[in-house]
């Protein structure tokens, strides 16, 4: 194998954002391959042109596979990234990377120990307004960083979604405000000190529809997390300064094609950048292809799901504890 050999992904779980996302996505990476696909419904995995298994074991034992992007519901993302890891296979797996923090430490310390990489799918980290409001900050445009805010919410339609399930980790927080939290965690690092939340729980199924915490970090400077299930969809971040503010009017969820905008307003008055357009999905195949074949790092390191996980755990107990 060269360092010029495109990686050779196996996919495991073909719903709609590996139908609308990534299989697309991995079909423009200059550095990667499609070579199989698995889904209990065999003829959606054939539908994307590479070898089709109707069970996850047959595609992670092909020995063409060398890596293996993992979107199946919460529940079977420890299980599957396990499997992955055991037969030689390097995992990108979508958020959240485990159920607790006791599944994403296990994960993690498999994957060292076979020393393959492990990454959680927050694609959004690779879209250029990231880079650019963390350069922004870092440049003292806003002053002292005192707050960090993100939301992402979107109206959840029908009874039967997996993502109502507790036991595959169901839930707003776990979906779509573990976006929000990386965020937070980004700019004002890993653990909090103190966590405070409210939450409303599905009366059936007792998982968070929505959820609004705040995150201390002491000396004056706090994360601020919304998100759920039971509002129309909205996923702005502000960074909020001691001299001046930036907001990123669409933080996490972007398409190949769109050019987004991070907006500085301070003393000298208001500034827009114009960032992208990227597609966040091919990014972050050809950023973990790179460091396959490269032997570097991925942009996100593993512990990044571990950490998360902390800091939603502590959410959703004080939710349930207020």
């Amino acid at each position: 194998m060269t360092a010029t050999d495109p990686v050779r992904f196996g996919v495991i779980g073909v719903g709609r954002i590996t139908q609308n996302r990534f299989a697309p996505a991995l079909a423009n990476a200059s550095n990667a391959t499609l070579v199989a696909a698995a889904s209990r419904d065999e003829a959606r995995a054939a539908a994307l042109g590479a070898k089709a298994y109707g069970r996850y074991d047959d595609l992670i034992a092909d020995g063409d596979v060398e890596a293996v992007y993992i979107a199946t519901h919460n529940g079977l993302h420890r299980d599957l990234t396990l499997q992955a890891l055991a037969a030689g296979k390097h995992v990108l797996c979508e958020k959240p990377l485990g159920r607790s923090a006791a599944e994403c430490e296990e994960v993690i310390n498999a994957a060292q120990a076979a020393n393959l990489h492990l990454v959680e799918a927050f694609m959004y980290r690779h879209h250029p307004q990231v880079a650019k409001a963390a350069e922004l900050v870092k440049a003292g445009a806003i002053g002292e960083l005192k707050v960090v805010e993100a939301s992402f919410s979107f109206h959840l339609e029908g009874e039967d979604d997996v993502r109502l399930n507790p036991e595959w980790g169901g839930g707003g927080l776990l979906d779509v405000g573990c976006y929000c939290v990386n965020w937070c965690r980004l700019f004002l690092g890993d653990q909090p000190v103190a966590v405070r939340a409210r939450a409303a729980f599905h009366p059936e199924h007792d998982v968070d529809m929505s959820l609004h915490g705040v995150l201390d970090y002491g000396d004056g400077r706090f994360g601020v997390v919304s998100c759920g299930f039971d509002s129309g969809l909205r996923h702005p971040a502000l960074l909020s300064g001691t001299e001046g503010i930036i907001r990123v009017p669409e933080a996490f969820l972007t398409f190949p094609g769109q050019t987004t905008s991070v907006i500085l307003e301070n003393a000298s008055g208001s500034e827009s950048f114009a960032c992208g357009p990227v597609d966040t999905f091919q990014c972050e195949i050809e950023d973990l292809s790179d460091s396959i074949r490269v032997g570097r790092p991925p942009l996100l390191p593993p512990d990044e799901g571990l950490h998360n996980a902390r800091v939603m755990a502590s959410l959703l107990a004080a939710a349930r504890e207020s």
